[in-house]
C-alpha cells in the first residue's frame, strides 16, 4: 500500500504501510511528527542517508537505531525503513536482547545479528509479502517467556476482535493469578503494563477495521469510547494523526 500524504505540519509522509500480526512495516520518506512514544519496539533503518532521532534536547544519529517502547521521539523527516515489533513479539526475543541491554534511549542496531533480515525489506516491491516472509524468520529458539502468558495474550486479542472489553479477572483465572498479583506479572512477560499494552491492540485492530469502515466506526468496534479518544491515542503513540495513518494503510 502506498501514498503521498499531508500533515497538518506539512511534510508529507509517502511511502508503503503493511500489517502483519505483531509487526507495522513503513517503508517511505518519513514527515512531520510531534513528540510521541509508542507501545512498540521501533526499528528504524535509513535509505541512504544517516537516521536522525531526537529525544529531548538530545539527537541520536546512526544507519539504523533502536527506539525502545515507550521512549519519547521526534523522528527526523527522512527516507527511512521502519519496524513497530509488538514487545510480545519473537523478534523481540531473537534480535533485541543483546540491543536493549544497553539501556540507553536511542540504541545503534549496526552489526547487530539479524539486522540484514531486516534490511532486506527493501529488496522487494512488495512489502507486504516481505514482511510476512520476515515474520516467518523471527523463532525463537530458547524463551524465558512464561508459558501461561500466550493463551493470555490470545484471549486478549480475541475479546477485542469481537468488540467485548477483556475482564483482568478472568485472564488472572486463566494465568492462575490473583488479580492483584496478575498485573505485575502481564508487566514482567510483556515489558508493558497490561493497560498500555491493551491500549496498544486497540488501535492496532482500529486501524485494520478503518480500512473498511468509518475512522468512527472503527474507533468505537475497537472498544475507543470515541473518534476524539482514538485520535488521542493515535497522535500519543505516532505523533501523526489518525487520518494520514489511515491513508497510509488504505489507499494504493
Amino acid at each position: 500500500m502506498s501514498v503521498s500524504k499531508k500533515t497538518r505540519q506539512g511534510q508529507s509522509w509517502r511511502g508503503k504501510v503493511a500489517m502483519v500480526p505483531g509487526l507495522i512495516a513503513f517503508r517511505g520518506k518519513a514527515g512531520d511528527n510531534k513528540p510521541h512514544k509508542h507501545w512498540a519496539h521501533q526499528m528504524v533503518v535509513g535509505l541512504g542517508n544517516p537516521v536522525e532521532v531526537r529525544v529531548g534536547q538530545a539527537c541520536y544519529a546512526g544507519t539504523s537505531l533502536l527506539i525502545p517502547a515507550g521512549t519519547i521521539h521526534q523522528l527526523q523527516t527522512a527516507r527511512v525503513l521502519c519496524l513497530y515489533a509488538d514487545p510480545t513479539h519473537n523478534i523481540c526475543k531473537t534480535l533485541l536482547p543483546q540491543a536493549m541491554a544497553q539501556n540507553i534511549p536511542i540504541i545503534k542496531l549496526d552489526g547487530t545479528p539479524g539486522m540484514e533480515q531486516l534490511i532486506q525489506l527493501n529488496s522487494t516491491d512488495d512489502l507486504q509479502a516481505a514482511l510476512e516472509d520476515f515474520r516467518k524468520t523471527c523463532t525463537c529458539s530458547v524463551s524465558r517467556q512464561d508459558n501461561r502468558f500466550q493463551p493470555v495474550v490470545e484471549v486478549l486479542r480475541s475479546e477485542l476482535m469481537h468488540g467485548r472489553e477483556p475482564s483482568r479477572t478472568v485472564l488472572a483465572e486463566l494465568a492462575h493469578l490473583s488479580s492483584s498479583r496478575f498485573s505485575h506479572w502481564f508487566s514482567e512477560q510483556a515489558g508493558l503494563p497490561f493497560r498500555s499494552y491493551k491500549k496498544w491492540l486497540k488501535l492496532l485492530l482500529a486501524f485494520e477495521l478503518s480500512q473498511s469502515l468509518s475512522l468512527t466506526d472503527a474507533a468505537m468496534t475497537a472498544g475507543f469510547s470515541d473518534q476524539a479518544h482514538f485520535c488521542r491515542a493515535a497522535m500519543e503513540a505516532f505523533g501523526v494523526n489518525s487520518t494520514t495513518i489511515k491513508q497510509l494503510l488504505s489507499e494504493k
